[in-house]
C-alpha cells in the first residue's frame, strides 16, 4: 500500500483507492482546482506507474506529443479545458484500478483516451449536428496514433468510444470495459463531490457555451438528461 497521498504534486491513484472514501477530499481538491496548468506528461507517467505499467517503449514520444497538444486551449474553453482532461484522466485510472484492469496495452490505451477524449474541443458547438465534435477529436487523435498504435480494429474501437461520449444521446450497446470507464469518468467529476461542485462545473460550462441561464438550472438539466443514461460500473455508482 502506498502511504503518501501525493507523488510529484499529483494525487496517488493507489493511495486514493486504498484509503477511499477518506481520500475523497484529496481527489475533490485536485479535480476542482483550475489555478495551475497540469503537466500532462508527468501525470500520465504517474498514472501508468500506479497501474503497474513501467515500460511504454515507443509510445513514450506519442504520449509526450499528446500531452503538449492537450495543454493547449486555443478556443479559451472554461469547461472543456486542461482541468477537465486531468479530471477524466485521474478518475479513469481510479476506476481502472478498482476494475482490476490487467492488460498492459489496455491500460496504456485507457490513459491515452482519457487524456484526449475531448482533444481540440471547440467549446461552443459551431455545428449542431450530433457527434461533430467527437468525430473531430477522434480524427485529431488518429493522426497522431496511427503509426504507433492503430490498426483497423483498434481504430474503429476508439472511434466508437469517442462517439459514445456525446452526452445527449445514450449509446445503444456498451460492453467494452475501456468504454465504460471513459464514459463514467467523463461525468463523475460533476457527480461524486456533491451539489456545490456540480454547480461549479455547470458555471464553467455556462461561460463556455455563453448560455444565459443560472448555473443551478443548467446543472439540473444535466441531471435530468442523466436519468436517461447510466453509470456503467458498480464502483462509479458507489462513489456518488
Amino acid at each position: 500500500m502506498r502511504h503518501h497521498p501525493f507523488e510529484k504534486n499529483f494525487p496517488s491513484i493507489t493511495y486514493i483507492v486504498n484509503t477511499w472514501p477518506k481520500s475523497k477530499h484529496l481527489l475533490k481538491k485536485f479535480v476542482v482546482s483550475n489555478h495551475k496548468k497540469p503537466d500532462f506528461y508527468k501525470l500520465c507517467k504517474i498514472c501508468l506507474n500506479d497501474l503497474n505499467v513501467h515500460k511504454i517503449g515507443k509510445i513514450k514520444l506519442t504520449i509526450k506529443k499528446l500531452s503538449r497538444v492537450c495543454s493547449m486551449n486555443t478556443t479559451f474553453n472554461t469547461y472543456h479545458d486542461q482541468h477537465h482532461f486531468k479530471s477524466v484522466l485521474v478518475i479513469a485510472c481510479i476506476l481502472a484500478k478498482l476494475s482490476n484492469l490487467k492488460n498492459q496495452e489496455e491500460k496504456i490505451l485507457l490513459v491515452i483516451l482519457a487524456l484526449t477524449h475531448d482533444l481540440g474541443h471547440q467549446g461552443r458547438r459551431i455545428k449542431k449536428e450530433p457527434y461533430y465534435q467527437e468525430k473531430k477529436s477522434f480524427n485529431e487523435l488518429s493522426r497522431v496514433l496511427f503509426k504507433d498504435l492503430l490498426n483497423f480494429k483498434k481504430n474503429e474501437r476508439i472511434k466508437r468510444i469517442f462517439k459514445s461520449t456525446y452526452f445527449p444521446i445514450k449509446p445503444d450497446y456498451v460492453e467494452d470495459i475501456i468504454e465504460k470507464i471513459i464514459l463514467d469518468a467523463d461525468i463523475l467529476g460533476s457527480l461524486m463531490f456533491g451539489l456545490n461542485v456540480g454547480i461549479e462545473f455547470a458555471k464553467r460550462l455556462k461561460h463556455e457555451l455563453r448560455f444565459d441561464i443560472k448555473s443551478d438550472l443548467l446543472f439540473s438539466g444535466f441531471l435530468n438528461l442523466l436519468n436517461d443514461k447510466t453509470l456503467y460500473l458498480d464502483s462509479s455508482k458507489k462513489s456518488c
